[in-house]
Formats: structure tokens, C-alpha cells, sequence
């Protein structure tokens, strides 16, 4: 006789014992099927390969579900993508514009460049460059300390260590960068700290070095 249990059956041998057999689920044949894909597919795609490797990671999965970690473009090439519930960083602004803007706001350095001289006497030139100049030496102080690479006097000899840095120290005319041992031409100069002020204006601004000035 045959039991009612919808996913077991019994079989009946000589001894008419019941022995119960797992009737597989739909579920798992369809499984089953998949793992076999998924093994040819790896062995003859190298691009479905990486995908079922990605898919495989523990990391690719949180509580709740899966995270979309790859996405496929042209020619199957993957890209990570962005995940969600993240939001994009704003643009930031380059340290040199940052410092540019900061010459212009304390000396007008930018109106003082780009100011046609041609039609100036060098005195004129003179008259307008000393003070810019002398605001720029002060601001290029507060910003980052200048001091010299070497603090000797220049036409002084001076000795150079074992192992010289050619972003330190430059050779010039006919001298070797064998020799340990040199007449100084100019000292060099090297920033004691870098401290630029940190931008928050809007993305659209970032380049603005110099806001138009409007008079009413």
C-alpha cells in the first residue's frame, strides 16, 4: 500500500517495510539545472565567468538582499557602479586656483599680469609692481613659511650628503652629480607648511578666481 505524504513515496520490498524516498521539489530541479549553466558557462566565457565569481562573493550580499556591485557596458567591459543610498561627493577645487584667488584677493596679482604694460613707462611698471609684490611676499608667508633649501649665502661653498635629491639639489654649468661639493648659485626654496584656505562654494564656482565687481 502507498502512503499519502504529498513529497514522499514508499516503496515495498519483501519484508513490507516502508522505506520513504525524497521526492525532489521543482525547486531544487530547477536549481540542479542552473549549477549545470553556470559550470559550462564558466568554462567557455571568461566574461560569464567573472560575473558567477562576483555573484559567489559573500560580500555581494547585505540582509534584505543583494547589492549590485558590476554592471556590463559595450563590449563587456564591467564598470562598478555607484551604490544606492550613497550620494556623490561635491566637486572640490584645485589648491593652485585656491592659492591664485588668494594672490589676486590680497595683491591683485591677476589684474597686475594681465594688464597690457605696453602702453606704461617701467617706471609706471615699477610703481605698480612694488606694492603687489611686497603684498604677495607676505601672503606666500602666512601660506606656507618659505625658507631656503640650503640657509648659507650664495657663492659660499658647500658640502652635499651621501645620497643628494635631484628635486633638492641641482647641478648647474660643468659640474657632476658625482661631486659632493659645490659653490652655492641659489639656495633653493622649500615650503615650512602648506596651509590653504578650504573651499565651500557651489560646483559651478569652483574655477571663479575673481568675482565681477557691479556698481550700482
Amino acid at each position: 500500500m502507498a502512503t499519502d505524504a504529498p513529497t514522499y513515496r514508499s516503496l515495498w520490498i519483501e519484508s513490507h517495510t516502508p522505506i520513504a524516498f525524497f521526492d525532489p521539489s521543482p525547486m531544487l530541479t530547477l536549481s540542479i539545472a542552473v549549477a549545470f549553466r553556470a559550470l559550462f558557462a564558466a568554462l567557455f566565457d571568461a566574461q560569464r565567468s567573472e560575473s558567477i565569481r562576483l555573484a559567489l562573493e559573500p560580500a555581494a550580499f547585505i540582509t534584505g538582499g543583494a547589492v549590485e556591485r558590476h554592471r556590463t557596458v559595450e563590449k563587456g567591459v564591467t564598470e562598478p557602479t555607484q551604490p544606492r543610498g550613497t550620494t556623490v561627493a561635491a566637486p572640490t577645487r584645485s589648491e593652485a586656483l585656491t592659492l591664485l584667488a588668494m594672490l589676486q584677493r590680497e595683491a591683485r596679482l591677476v589684474d597686475l599680469i594681465q594688464e597690457p604694460l605696453e602702453q606704461y613707462s617701467d617706471a609706471q611698471v615699477g610703481a605698480a609692481a612694488r606694492p603687489c609684490l611686497t603684498q604677495c611676499r607676505s601672503t606666500l608667508a602666512r601660506a606656507f613659511e618659505l625658507q631656503p633649501v640650503i640657509n648659507q649665502t650664495e657663492g659660499t661653498s658647500v658640502d652635499l650628503p651621501e645620497v643628494a635629491s635631484p628635486l633638492r639639489f641641482q647641478w648647474v654649468g660643468d659640474a657632476t652629480v658625482e661631486q659632493k661639493r659645490g659653490r652655492l648659485v641659489h639656495p633653493g626654496w622649500q615650503a615650512g607648511r602648506c596651509e590653504l584656505a578650504h573651499w565651500t562654494g557651489a560646483a559651478e564656482d569652483h574655477r571663479v578666481i575673481a568675482p565681477a565687481q557691479i556698481e550700482s
